[in-house]
């Protein structure tokens, strides 16, 4: 039997150990964008990081014997600094479930008592979950921007907003080598005209000539991936003229196949959703856009976190704190009047994107 009033059994530290538990409960798959993507933790709120220029090769020049080597310009690096960005919110334990659940302990009821605990904990977990949101999403932000600029947008609670600009001066550099947007009858939304395997092969060319590197994975939602597998040339092609007269109907592990074993192209669909600051379901990906990966780098960036106001300076007399998933940190206290249970949810989180040049974005429908 629960023998704690709520103000000590509704802590940080038991919220935490919850987390891990209800996190593995609900059997949600990891967020593919945080795959490309490692994790590291940091002071204060400026990030900066390197970013490469990649370029083709250049061919070593000829030279004479017991001549002066001439010195050659260094394809150079660019440093891109931002500031991270804040993210907080907070859930109240009202007096009436408070007051349920010491009539459940004072009437010696530890199964309801416990009962109405856990669903008091399930508030702040969806929290976090939403913690977790913040990150993928701006992953997504920088790797199928629509108009092919790296850049994330920020909504601030109260009005307001800014952006967080990955390009600084370069957007037209960088969207003329890693970014194809396709128009009129070449729109995958139109079946009738659209070539779409003929577009990713193109995509490959273009990035091979750019950056001397091999797009091998492009990913995009359920919606794009539907009007590839719709088009009538991919029919063709995949089923072959025979079949696609005689109306044999196309799989798309048969299109995922074909692309492999004649392109080396690996298709991923990622259809994971999140609801925005409009109250509404999104797709990470937007429909239309594809996210191509060159095939020899595994991490693109790193999801930086930083330490956030509550682990900095929360105090410990009167709450408690614990710090899940790296960054996020998760912050109860009680307040004397009203008697209130409060848990605050809070990080401060930015992705930084050395290998932006390994990633090149299509805009087709």
């Amino acid at each position: 039997m629960p023998v704690l009033p709520l103000g000590e059994a509704f802590t940080a530290r038991a919220l935490g150990v919850a987390w891990n538990s209800y996190q593995q409960s609900l059997g949600i798959a990891p967020y593919l964008g945080r795959s490309y993507f490692g994790t590291q933790k940091k002071q204060g709120l400026n990030l900066k990081f390197i970013k490469g220029r990649k370029g083709l090769p250049i061919a070593l020049k000829g030279s004479n014997f017991d001549a002066k080597a001439p010195l050659r310009d260094p394809i150079g690096f660019k440093e891109i600094q931002n500031k991270m960005p804040f993210f907080r919110e907070s859930y109240m334990v009202s007096e009436e479930d408070e007051q349920d659940y010491m009539t459940y302990l004072d009437s010696d009821n530890s199964g309801l008592a416990n009962q109405v605990l856990r669903e008091i904990m399930k508030n702040p977990m969806d929290l976090v979950l939403g913690a977790d949101v913040v990150p993928e999403r701006m992953i997504w932000q920088l790797m199928a921007p629509a108009d092919g600029v790296p850049k994330i947008d920020i909504s601030v609670d109260g009005g307001g907003a800014y952006v967080i600009d990955y390009t600084d001066d370069s957007a037209a550099e960088y969207k003329a080598k890693n970014y194809i947007a396709l128009s009129g009858q070449s729109l995958w939304s139109a079946p009738a005209t659209a070539t779409p395997i003929q577009d990713l092969v193109d995509a490959q060319t273009q990035h091979r000539e750019n950056h001397g590197e091999e797009l091998a994975e492009f990913v995009m939602n359920q919606k794009t991936w539907k009007q590839f597998v719709n088009a009538e040339d991919t029919k063709k092609q995949v089923l072959g003229i025979t079949a696609y007269t005689g109306g044999i109907s196309i799989k798309d592990k048969d299109v995922k196949s074909f692309l492999l074993d004649n392109y080396g192209i690996t298709i991923r669909v990622y259809n994971k959703l999140y609801i925005g600051s409009d109250g509404q379901s999104h797709t990470f990906i937007p429909d239309g856009v594809i996210s191509a990966l060159a095939g020899n780098v595994n991490i693109l960036g790193d999801v930086w976190y930083g330490t956030t106001p509550e682990e900095r300076s929360g105090s410990l007399a009167n709450g408690t704190l614990s710090v899940v998933n790296t960054g996020v940190s998760i912050y109860t206290y009680t307040t004397e009047h009203p008697v209130n249970t409060h848990c605050v949810v809070s990080e401060i989180v930015l992705p930084s994107y050395e290998n932006m040049d390994s990633v090149l974005i299509m805009k087709v429908a």
